[in-house]
């Protein structure tokens, strides 16, 4: 290799590096990034405002603000179509493997944020801000209307019955008169065979009433283990 020849490689090099780091460039990621923090920050308070106190957790509202900035940079300096496409990929697998470990509007917060990074970082600002608007009042105005209001509350009823006493059909007259509806779930035998534990959902008619029907249980089955918990899907 001649020396003029290196001599045009290393300018081409650099011209080069000065093209990719130009100024345009740099305020297109700028803006990028600007924008998917504004869309990251509708996302958090959507949220935020559709959690129940018990629910919300700080530290993924921060993981709802950054995935979008994090998605739309990498696309911005991706750029090609077929890499972005591999980029589409690789992220949904992410999403898939830690699926195990988060509740399932969790990861639907997190799709909505990967998505909206994706458009994002396409440079459809006005098709990513129209996105972000109607996902968001769909999940207000769905978690308004399903929320709970006292009325048809789902919970998980355990009573522990001793041994003495016949359990088969025992507290379906109660059950009837305080839930609108009701399943036995699961039977288990516990300490030694002196308890059986019968675990029931229902759905209370009215969370007035829950001492109530608490009351009446612990008439039938002699002051054992009575315990109601928040309904929760194995």
């Amino acid at each position: 290799m001649t020396e003029s020849n290196f001599s045009r490689q290393v300018v081409e090099f650099f011209e080069g590096l000065l093209q990719i780091n130009g100024i345009e460039n740099v305020l297109r990621a700028a803006m990028t990034v600007l924008v998917a923090s504004v869309f990251g920050v509708l996302i958090y308070f959507t949220y935020k405002l559709t959690c129940k106190p018990f629910d919300y957790q700080r530290e993924f509202g921060l993981v709802l603000i950054v995935v979008p900035i994090v998605v739309s940079i990498l696309l911005t300096v991706i750029g090609t179509n077929i890499a972005r496409a591999f980029s589409l990929a690789g992220a949904l697998s992410i999403i898939r493997y830690r699926s195990t470990l988060v509740k399932p509007k969790e990861i639907v917060f997190i799709f909505f944020g990967m998505g909206t990074g994706f458009i994002t970082g396409c440079f459809l600002y006005l098709p990513a801000l129209v996105f972000v608007l109607i996902t968001c009042v769909v999940i207000i105005v769905y978690t308004a209307f399903t929320l709970e209001r006292g009325k048809n509350v789902a919970k998980t009823l355990t009573i522990a019955v001793p041994e003495n006493i016949n359990y088969d059909g025992l507290f379906d007259e109660i059950l009837e008169k305080f839930t609108s509806s009701y399943a036995l779930n699961s039977i288990r035998i516990i300490s030694g065979g002196a308890v059986t534990e019968l675990q029931y959902h229902i759905k209370i008619k009215d969370v007035s009433m829950t001492k109530e029907l608490l009351d009446e249980v612990r008439v039938l089955n002699q002051n054992f283990k009575i315990q109601l918990t928040q309904f929760a899907t194995q």
